[in-house]
């Protein structure tokens, strides 16, 4: 991975069916404390898709661990976890990469 390229990580969610309205409303306008929470702990990206009860959450940062704890330290992140949680049928999955294109590659892919 080129220098200064933040590590990728991939996180799956299952939402109850009757909560998708609220969850994916919420997401399309999420409270401006929390993004500035986000990007103060440390994450420079999180892309957010919805498929089949599923919110599928790519994220980039150095260290997904370290920035997690420090959002989550948060006062902010502890009313937005006390609006989400009820939402989830199950706890987040990190799922196993098999495959980096990039990686594949050796750090020679396109726009590099």
């Amino acid at each position: 991975m080129p220098k200064n390229m933040p590590n990728r990580y991939l996180m799956v969610i299952k939402v109850k069916p009757e909560c998708r309205d609220e969850y994916v409303a919420i997401h399309k306008n999420p409270w401006r404390e929390m993004l500035e929470a986000l990007r103060d702990a440390g994450f420079v990206n999180e892309l957010i898709w919805y498929y089949e009860d599923q919110s599928i959450i790519y994220l980039e940062c150095d260290d997904h661990d370290a920035c997690d704890a420090r959002l989550r330290a948060t006062e902010i992140c502890k009313k937005w976890d006390m609006e989400m949680l009820p939402r989830f049928a199950a706890e987040p999955a990190m799922p196993e990469k098999i495959f980096d294109l990039r990686e594949m590659l050796g750090g020679s892919g396109a726009g590099e």
